[in-house]
């Protein structure tokens, strides 16, 4: 299975890992940005996303959505099913996100 193929559970795991390689623990809120690519509806996923807090950036067939939140698995889910959701509605790519790295 290649890296594009594996479930968004899977690839969240990986970049939470990454982060633990580093000593973060997901906990602390901290930037984190969400891609999405493709010919789908970006202005509605713009609307939506700007309604539920994030700050949204682009241009054609590409969407970046921006927060400071906290990416441990529990607080983070909620989130990226709602990112699948979104880009399923709005026939969308969602390519995965990525986050600062946080020690304290």
């Amino acid at each position: 299975m290649s890296a594009s193929d594996a479930s968004h559970d899977e690839r969240d795991a990986a970049v939470r890992a990454a982060l633990a390689a580093q000593g973060d623990n997901g906990v602390t809120p901290r930037h984190t940005l969400f891609y999405f690519y493709g010919e789908g509806d970006h202005d509605d996923l713009n609307e939506v996303a700007r309604r539920a807090g994030f700050v949204t950036r682009g241009q054609d067939d590409m969407t970046v959505l921006e927060t400071t939140i906290p990416v441990d698995e529990t607080s983070f889910a909620p989130v990226s099913s709602m990112m699948q959701s979104w880009a399923a509605a709005f026939q969308l790519d969602y390519d995965g996100w990525e986050c600062a790295v946080v020690t304290n």
